[in-house]
This record gives structure tokens, C-alpha cells and sequence, in this order.
């Protein structure tokens, strides 16, 4: 079942349980691989035995951080840090809107204190290093290394390694951390801050950076078989976005924009017409990124989306299933439409609320 938590930002440290029914009367909340998902709970604040004191507290925006977690197994399903609290007079209650980490803090945060802005000299280079290396220099200028009192976050910072990626980020540009995540995801990479709960109780995030990100073994999910867990499956394929070839202009002005197309060989029209457009990478300057930024968006455009819809109920199997990264081996047989056999898919979001039902959102997985 569903428990629900305050959390410190800063630190993770559990502060409150906010139990079920009183005070907690709903959740919606929507956890999204690359952290940007969002959640909004509402507190019953009447005869809920809280003093005003705490609530006014515990519920502060920025400060706090709201997580919503399975409690056979602690598996933090959503946590997002509060943004903003509603008061409704009439039935007492306090809605907190939450964002999660990525989205919240590390979305407007530089990578530099503002007393440190140089518009000369300051920089961050990353020379010859891997994708997860960028990453960990980018969240240890981010957190000071959790050396300096209120940039620390609780983000377990990833290995150093060699690698392809080169990048200066100067401080004249003024890019985010979340620029900077951007940049690194526009080279081929996924990146996700995967909560969890420690052997302490503390809220602490993983830092991934993978080409993509899954976990664990597939679950096999029967779609047609009795008792499925499966709820009201639908498949769409969306055509609109489909692309044969791809302009990709990077960082610059008029004809001095640098630019690259894909794909560089072959064909990307097969027996379709030509439907060709462009994407601007405004912050990308190095033309090696530029090449693989586009091509990477040119894969995914190639293609129609596919999309399969379906709900999820985890009474019996918990939440941990259901999170983003996890597959799912969905099978189908004798469908009028989808064709027999195994289709699996990723999760890349999860949605829910204070039931047993959840909405997965994934990609093929092939």
C-alpha cells in the first residue's frame, strides 16, 4: 500500500508520515524518466491533530519534499519538492503542487554561485570525457561537491571515466544545470536522478546516465489472459511527425550557423514522400555534437510513434514493476490487429494516484 512522506530537500531526511484518508485525502502525481514529472496532494487539515505550527512547516515550498512510496518494499515511486501550497478555506484543506528534483532545483540552478559570475574567464571544461563523467562534473559544480551549506543535494554522483565528450560552458553564455543536462542528453544519452530511500529512511537520488536507461529483468504481462493485470490496452500510430531527413543547426548567426543533416548515408524516404525539416540546437557549437545530435533526433523522427496505452494494477505486485526503466514483455494473441507474440516496452513515466491502479507511459522496447 501507499505511504506518503515529507522529506527534507537538502538532505532527505524523513520528517512526517502523511497518513491516508486524514489528513491525506487525494494524490495525483506523475513520475518521468529525466526527472520532470509533477504531483499535487491534498491535506484535510481539520481534526487532523496537527498543530498549526508543523503544518505551516513541514509544507514550506523549496524546502520540502513530498514522496510517494510503496511500503512493503520502500520503493519511492514519485518525489517531487513542493512548489506551491493552496489554502481552501471552505473545506480546510491544503493542496501542495510538487515538482521533482531535476525540474524544481537543478532546472533554474547555474552551475556557479551568482558572487562567482565571470564573464571572462569563468568556464567549465570538459575535455575527453564519457557522457556519465560529464554528468558528475556538472552536479558536483552544481552541489559544490556538497562542500558549501545549501547547495548540497542527497544525488550519489556517478564514476569518472575517459571518453568522446568535449564541451566549454562559459559563464557569458548564463546556461543552467539543466542546459547542461540537455546538451549532454542531446549526444546519444538518457539521463535520470532515480529516487530511493536508504537504510537510514533518507531521500537520496541515483544518478544515471545511460544511451537508455532500463532496469531489472522484463516482466511478462499476459494482456488476454484471466486475472491480467493489464487494464484497457489501445494502440496508436502517430504518422504526423514522421521525418525523411533532417537539417540540424547549431550555435551561431545568419550564414555563419553551423549546421549538419542526416542521414549522412543511405536513404531515409524508402517508398515514402519526402518530408524533411529542421531543429535548432542553439547551445551546440562543437560540429561532432552537432553531427550526433542530429542524427540521434533523426532516429527517433524516421519512424511513426507508436504508442501503447494500458493500465496497470499492482495490489498483488507493487510499484517497483511499474517504474520508469522497468519492461514490460506485453503478450498478445489473437487480436484482430496486433499481431501474436511478444511487444515489449519501456516505461518511461508513471502516473497514479492513492489506488492500486497505475498508468505507465513506454516506448518500444526493441
Amino acid at each position: 500500500m501507499w505511504e506518503t512522506w515529507i522529506h527534507n530537500t537538502r538532505s532527505g531526511s524523513p520528517e512526517f508520515m502523511l497518513k491516508s484518508g486524514r489528513p491525506l485525502a487525494s494524490a495525483r502525481w506523475t513520475r518521468v524518466l529525466g526527472s520532470k514529472g509533477s504531483g499535487s496532494h491534498t491535506v484535510l487539515l481539520r481534526d487532523a491533530g496537527i498543530p498549526k505550527s508543523m503544518v505551516g512547516e513541514i509544507t514550506r515550498g523549496n524546502k520540502y519534499t513530498i514522496v510517494q512510496r510503496w511500503s512493503e518494499d520502500n520503493h519511492v515511486a514519485y518525489a517531487g519538492v513542493i512548489r506551491n501550497r493552496k489554502f481552501l478555506a471552505s473545506g480546510s484543506a491544503l493542496v501542495l503542487s510538487s515538482n521533482e528534483l531535476r525540474e524544481a532545483v537543478l532546472g533554474t540552478r547555474y552551475p556557479y554561485g551568482v558572487n562567482e559570475y565571470n564573464p571572462s574567464t569563468g568556464v567549465l571544461n570538459i575535455v575527453a570525457r564519457s557522457r556519465t563523467a560529464a554528468l558528475r562534473a556538472v552536479l558536483l559544480a552544481a552541489t559544490k561537491s556538497g562542500s558549501v551549506s545549501g547547495w548540497e543535494l542527497p544525488i550519489d554522483i556517478p564514476a569518472d571515466a575517459a571518453g568522446p565528450f568535449n564541451a566549454s560552458w562559459r559563464h557569458e553564455e548564463k546556461l543552467t544545470t539543466e542546459d547542461l543536462l540537455t546538451q549532454i542528453e542531446a549526444d546519444g544519452v538518457e539521463t535520470d536522478f532515480r529516487p530511493y530511500i536508504d537504510s537510514a529512511g533518507y531521500l537520496r537520488y541515483q544518478a544515471i546516465c545511460q544511451v537508455r536507461i532500463s532496469s531489472g529483468t522484463p516482466f511478462l504481462l499476459p494482456t488476454q489472459a484471466p486475472r491480467s493485470i493489464v487494464l484497457g490496452l489501445t494502440v496508436e500510430e502517430d504518422y504526423v511527425g514522421q521525418r525523411t531527413g533532417l537539417l540540424g543547426f547549431g550555435k551561431g548567426r545568419g550564414q555563419d550557423t553551423p549546421f549538419k543533416f542526416a542521414p549522412t548515408t543511405g536513404d531515409g524516404i524508402g517508398d515514402l514522400p519526402v518530408m524533411d525539416s529542421d531543429e535548432a540546437f542553439p547551445d551546440i557549437s562543437d560540429l561532432t555534437r552537432l553531427q550526433t545530435a542530429t542524427n540521434v533526433l533523426f532516429a527517433a523522427k524516421n519512424k511513426p510513434t507508436e504508442q501503447w496505452d494500458y493500465s496497470l494494477y499492482i495490489g498483488e505486485v507493487g510499484a517497483a514493476m511499474a517504474a520508469p526503466g522497468a519492461i514490460h514483455d506485453l503478450h498478445v494473441f489473437g487480436s484482430e490487429f496486433i499481431s501474436d507474440g511478444s511487444h515489449p516496452q519501456r516505461v518511461i513515466s508513471l502516473s497514479g494516484d492513492l489506488s492500486n491502479v497505475v498508468k505507465p507511459g513506454v516506448q518500444f522496447y526493441g
